[in-house]
């Protein structure tokens, strides 16, 4: 069986999308659409894809796709991803899913009732360190997690930032909350595995320097998940060099580290040597790790399979399967649902701290 897939939006996030797809032996990419006709035109061009659209509606009477990936800005993703549920299509929407954790329900409670699958674009989620991490989280290797932290260092000195910043106009500015807001999936899926079923945002602060570079965004974004038995820690900051991705689970054995940007997973344990001899040995397994898997990641290189979004093309095979074997989706929607809530008290932290500021 070949799917016949559609992606809506050809910009930057579809190219990542039609990169993995033309590695998929049972997906056929039959159609693009964007609101620019030159746009889709030269996509369509670029991929050999044999449609082009502006109108989204008639795409789908038209070409009548399996899946639909929606690679627009957020605040087309909910209509668009009712639209083509209606018309039968299983959808893969980039993150975040909607702009509330409200629409966000709406939309995975019509996929259900129409017996549409549905997922979420949280690629981090599917990186090969982080489902190594939590292979190991569940084998006990760690113990019992007891404290989690998330960090992302985003750099808006980057192409995407500078476009941010250079145009009043971008689709970033009308979201509520900003770049934070496009951003705080990252983080937020990295933790939704291990924290308690009724962990919630106890404390949130967002701070912006007075003579901030960044009109309109904020320069930090603190907040804490706490449940009945464990917390997280989650930052965001736009000011912090280099670009960085980090995520630490201390456990009650051992502490595991990962750095998504350079794709390292290290585990901190104690050692049974004595004294300065111990913290030595510490550190030099923390160097064997290091050395370790930067030959594996160098082999991955070779291998051209060392890519920026390692995660991408995992989440679309396993969509694709749970779609062709009428499996479960990769990621719960429970977890999606969490997210969603979590960024809906961010978003409204940011904005009270904001006029507080003012």
């Amino acid at each position: 069986m070949t799917l016949r897939v559609a992606i809506v939006g050809c910009g930057k996030a579809a190219e990542n999308h039609v990169a993995e797809i033309k590695k998929l032996s049972n997906v056929s990419l039959i159609a693009a659409c964007d609101s620019e006709p030159l746009m889709a035109e030269q996509f369509c061009l670029r991929h050999g894809v044999g449609a082009s659209y502006t109108d989204f509606e008639q795409l789908l009477a038209e070409q009548r796709p399996d899946v639909v990936q929606i690679a627009t800005p957020p605040q087309s993703h909910a209509d668009l991803a009712l639209t083509a549920i209606e018309n039968g299509c299983h959808v893969m929407v980039e993150k975040p899913l909607a702009e509330s954790s409200a629409v966000a329900s709406e939309v995975i409670r019509y996929a259900e009732r129409n017996g549409c699958k549905l997922t979420v674009g949280w690629t981090y989620y599917f990186d090969p360190v982080v489902r190594s991490m939590r292979e190991r989280v569940a084998r006990g290797t760690i113990g019992d997690p007891v404290h989690l932290d998330a960090f992302l260092a985003y750099d808006l000195r980057g192409r995407f930032g500078a476009a941010v910043l250079d145009d009043a106009a971008h689709w970033v500015h009308g979201l509520r909350g900003k770049l934070v807001q496009n951003n705080l999936d990252h983080l937020l899926s990295l933790v939704v595995d291990f924290v308690d079923h009724d962990s919630a945002v106890s404390n949130l602060s967002a701070w912006r320097a007075t003579h901030s570079p960044y009109p309109d965004l904020v320069d930090e974004l603190r907040l804490t998940l706490a449940g009945e038995r464990i917390c997280a820690q989650i930052a965001f900051s736009c000011r912090a060099r280099p670009l960085g991705h980090f995520f630490t689970i201390v456990g009650s054995k051992s502490t595991l580290r990962l750095n998504l940007a350079n794709q390292t997973l290290t585990e901190d344990s104690s050692s049974r040597l004595p004294g300065p001899l111990g913290r030595l040995a510490c550190g030099l397994d923390q160097t064997r790790q290091l050395a370790s898997q930067s030959f594996s990641n160098l082999a991955r290189v070779i291998r051209s399979d060392f890519q920026a979004l390692p995660g991408l093309g995992y989440l679309l095979s396993a969509f694709y399967r749970s779609v062709e074997r009428d499996e479960d989706v990769p990621i719960p929607y429970a977890h999606i649902l969490r997210v969603s809530t979590w960024i809906d008290h961010a978003v409204n932290g940011i904005r009270d701290a904001q006029a507080v500021s003012q």
